[in-house]
Formats: C-alpha cells, sequence, structure tokens
C-alpha cells in the first residue's frame, strides 16, 4: 500500500513538472515572441523616425532660405507695386529682372514644398511626431494656396475659366521640371528657360501686371500665401526672423478682398493648422481687420441728418 501510494505521489509530481515545463515553455515562447515583435517594432519606428528626421533636415534649411527671401520680396512688392516693374505684358522672354527674380523666388518655394510632398510619401506617416506634421503641413499649404479655389468662395469668381490660380497638376508639373540634380534651378537656367518655353506661361500670368486695385483675386491670393509664410519662418525659423501679431495684420491689411483672408482663416483645420500657434496670428490679424472694417461701415452710414444708424 505504501509503495503504491509512493507510485502514485511520484506520478503526480512527475505530471505536475510535466505541466509546469509546458506551461513555462509556452510562457517564455509568448514573452520571446513578444519581445521580438516589440524590438522590430521599435526598431521600425525609430528606422522610420530617423529617414523623416533626415528628411525634414535636408530640406530645412533651404525652406527657411527660400521663405524669407520671398517674403523680403512681397514686402518690396507693397512698397514699390506702383511703379508697375511686373507689367511685361505677356512678353516672358525679356521680362527683366524684377519679374524674374519675383517667379523665381515664388516657385522655388512652392517646387521644395513639391519635392518634399514626394519624398515623404515614402515615409510611414503613423510614426511622425507633432512638429514633423507641422513642417509638412505648412509646405502642403503652400501648394494649396496657389492652386485652390476656395479661397474665392462667395465672390464671383469664373471656376471654369480659372486665372487668379495655377491647378495643382500644372504646378506640381512645373516644380518638378524646375527641379535638376535634386536642387532648384539657378535664376539664370531658369530665365534662359523663359526664353524657349512657352508651357510656364499660367504660372508667370499669376505675376503678370500684379497689383491690388484690379477686378481680380490674385492679389489677395498673394497676400494669404504672405500670411502662411510667416507662420511657418515663425515655426521653424530663428529668433532673429519671428513676426509679432503687429507684422501678421500688417500683411492682412493688403488683402482689398477680406472674404478671401476669411477663407484662409476657415481652410486652417483642413490643412492640419488649426491648433498651431503661429497659424493663429493669422487667425488674429483677420478678425482685427474684420472688426475694425465694421466699425468704419458703420460709422459712414448715417441719416440724411448725419446721425449714425
Amino acid at each position: 500500500m505504501d509503495w503504491l501510494q509512493f507510485f502514485q505521489a511520484d506520478t503526480n509530481l512527475l505530471w505536475a513538472a510535466i505541466v509546469s515545463a509546458i506551461v513555462s515553455a509556452g510562457v517564455s515562447y509568448l514573452l520571446k515572441r513578444r519581445e521580438i515583435r516589440f524590438n522590430l517594432s521599435a526598431e521600425y519606428e525609430y528606422e522610420q523616425r530617423k529617414k523623416l528626421r533626415n528628411l525634414i533636415g535636408s530640406y530645412h534649411g533651404r525652406a527657411l532660405q527660400a521663405t524669407n527671401r520671398l517674403n523680403q520680396r512681397f514686402w518690396n512688392l507693397y512698397t514699390y507695386v506702383g511703379k508697375g516693374w511686373l507689367n511685361v505684358n505677356g512678353d516672358y522672354s525679356n521680362a527683366g529682372y524684377y519679374f524674374n527674380t519675383t517667379a523665381h523666388r515664388f516657385l522655388y518655394v512652392c517646387s521644395l514644398a513639391r519635392q518634399f510632398e514626394a519624398e515623404a510619401l515614402y515615409i510611414d506617416a503613423r510614426i511622425a511626431e507633432k512638429n514633423d506634421f507641422a513642417f509638412l503641413n505648412y509646405l502642403m499649404a503652400f501648394l494649396w494656396c496657389v492652386s485652390t479655389a476656395s479661397l474665392f468662395n462667395g465672390l464671383e469668381y469664373d471656376i471654369e475659366h480659372p486665372k487668379d490660380q495655377v491647378l495643382s497638376d500644372e504646378l506640381r508639373a512645373a516644380c518638378d521640371s524646375f527641379w535638376v540634380n535634386k536642387q532648384f534651378v539657378s535664376l539664370q537656367m531658369f530665365e534662359e528657360r523663359l526664353q524657349k518655353d512657352r508651357s510656364l506661361d499660367g504660372i508667370l500670368a499669376l505675376f503678370d501686371g500684379l497689383q491690388p486695385h484690379e477686378a481680380r483675386f490674385r492679389w489677395d491670393k498673394m497676400v494669404a500665401f504672405h500670411l502662411l509664410l510667416l507662420a511657418f519662418v515663425n515655426h521653424f525659423g530663428h529668433q532673429s526672423q519671428y513676426s509679432n501679431r503687429q507684422t501678421f495684420l500688417e500683411v492682412a491689411r493688403q488683402a482689398q478682398n477680406l472674404l478671401v483672408l476669411k477663407n484662409l482663416v476657415l481652410a486652417l483645420d483642413k490643412l492640419g493648422l488649426g491648433q498651431d500657434h503661429e497659424a493663429s496670428h493669422i487667425v488674429w490679424a483677420v478678425n482685427m481687420i474684420t472688426k475694425n472694417r465694421q466699425r468704419n461701415y458703420q460709422g459712414d452710414e448715417t441719416t440724411a441728418n448725419g446721425r449714425l444708424k
């Protein structure tokens, strides 16, 4: 009887050991598998973040340089628009320095945005962090601003014959054609191309005769573009390049049709910039102008005896 009990006890211990070994092996396998998956996931995220950081790094300096140079030209344009330096009447092969450099600076910014867009497609956007998305969103907003007609919502704009925008496919094709050996063409190469290539006429027409007091909306589109540009430089530039709210207000005051800027504000969420601190300066400036114009409008509305309504 003692031997039987001993045998049964020994068998129970054996089965317990076998079950324990199986469970331990299973748990070890699952943990190991989980560890491998975690390591692979961490390695994948690290590589994707590294690629994205490298990509942003390769464009960051050039984008700041290009946007700052275009910013300077916008301010210059506001001051000297009355000189008529952009009036070339379609003769783009003999347009002159001011017209050529304005178009060159503008297309440089657009081409950088386009090339970043093309390269960023190969990187997993799920890995990007908030600041990475901001860089992408601003560059995409530049392209959107040039090509969209939604800025003209509520205005009498002939969408079937668009003359104050560049269609997105046309814009991207032009930007691609100016990108040679992984960089934007020099001013000399740009001018040489204008001598023989008429495919750019639709883009160049945006600047031909550009001035604020005309029955068109391209001037206001450029003001909207300038506001986005200021916010971008604030977000990613140096302290010495920073623009305060009053600077945004000064730019916004250049607009002739305030509705264009209101449409820009409405689009900020869709562009991924609705919560961006620097883009909030655009909202503030447009709201300030709206309030001021409303007060001025009410001040001009008087009754026959000169009293305010």
